[in-house]
């Protein structure tokens, strides 16, 4: 390394690495040090932001001599599959190859969201939770929760560099997957200048933070195409043009040949019509049950409007799922925004 480089660096590590959340991620990191036999899990089905933080996760834990699996219960989405893991994830508990000693839980914010198999065994396993989501008190051992961070991989690169371990490229490409996605490819207003001199100090490790836009980009087929060209004609503006909603049904993804990986990306793009201030896209999930996907701006909560329907996530993205058909949530999930996203906040 050039000693330009080294000076870069380390002008970068005081705002890269928040000075404000060392501490916490020190005794995180100590915590990680205590354990052995982890298994990294995150929220059961899979976007950029977990992905990244099982695979830092899971290089952390390798360069600390840990032993550890990495649990996918519903497997890593095709749009992803072009990130390096360290190793290939279980997904199914019994295929452990040990017998757990530590639960490593990211970017989820409640136990319920880490698959029917481990939920179930969650209560009996010391936890480390390592998140941005505000969740249920997970994370007996230690919590590191950090709801201002733009992702879990901002948080956990925190624990990394408090854990002494380097950056190298692959590490540095793990984590800046996460980094791009949530905040929308530095779109978002969660991309603080510390979420930039993080993408600054992972580019000096040897990130690609091109090479990582061009494989989301650069991953459409035609059956997408098809797929998004008869929902975008199906989008309903509600609320006096508030609100954005658009209805997939089974039908839809079996007539294109598509599955629920390509609607990814499409409640984003309706939020971006103009005067929209929350987007809402309802999923048939099977018969008489609907999934939900939320996102907003302006600074609507669509985070609160899907706890009151049992979903959770973030203030700008979040979701959930209701056991009524389409039409019947529809409803519903009009109803939860005008109570919990739109309603007047008090004084």
């Amino acid at each position: 390394m050039t000693d330009t480089a080294q000076v870069q660096e380390h002008a970068l590590d005081a705002l890269a690495f928040p000075l404000v959340w060392r501490g916490e991620a020190a005794a995180c990191a100590e915590a990680i040090k205590a354990h052995d036999r982890f298994v990294v899990a995150a929220h059961a089905r899979l976007d950029g932001d977990a992905l990244s933080s099982l695979a830092a996760a899971g290089l952390l834990l390798k360069a600390l001599g840990k032993q550890f699996a990495l649990f996918a219960p519903t497997g890593v989405p095709a749009y992803l599959g072009f990130l390096p893991l360290p190793s290939i994830p279980v997904e199914r508990i019994h295929r452990l190859p040990f017998k757990a000693g530590c639960l490593l839980a990211l970017d989820c914010g409640t136990p319920s969201r880490l698959g029917e198999e481990l939920s179930a065994l969650a209560p009996d396993l010391p936890c480390i939770n390592i998140d941005h989501h505000v969740g249920q008190g997970m994370g007996d051992v230690c919590s590191l929760v950090k709801p201002e961070a733009c992702a879990t991989a901002q948080v956990l690169a925190s624990v990394i560099y408090a854990a002494g371990v380097p950056l190298d490229r692959e590490l540095a490409q793990a984590l800046a997957l996460g980094i791009v996605t949530d905040t929308g490819g530095f779109r978002h207003d969660n991309a603080t200048p510390a979420v930039f001199a993080l993408a600054s100090r992972l580019a000096l490790a040897g990130a690609d933070i091109y090479q990582i836009r061009e494989a989301l980009d650069k991953n459409e087929t035609i059956g997408r195409f098809r797929l998004w060209s008869r929902l975008l004609g199906r989008v309903e503006l509600k609320e006096n043009g508030r609100v954005a909603m658009c209805a997939c049904t089974l039908k839809d993804l079996q007539e294109t040949g598509t599955t629920t990986e390509d609607m990814e990306g499409l409640a984003d793009r309706m939020r971006d019509l103009k005067g929209v201030q929350a987007a809402c896209l309802l999923r048939e999930q099977e018969p008489g049950a609907t999934r939900v996907s939320l996102r907003s701006s302006a600074g609507v909560d669509v985070n609160a409007a899907a706890a009151s329907f049992g979903g959770g996530g973030h203030v700008k993205a979040a979701g959930g799922t209701l056991r009524m058909p389409l039409a019947e949530a529809a409803g519903e999930v009009l109803e939860a925004l005008r109570r919990h996203a739109f309603a007047p906040k008090a004084e």
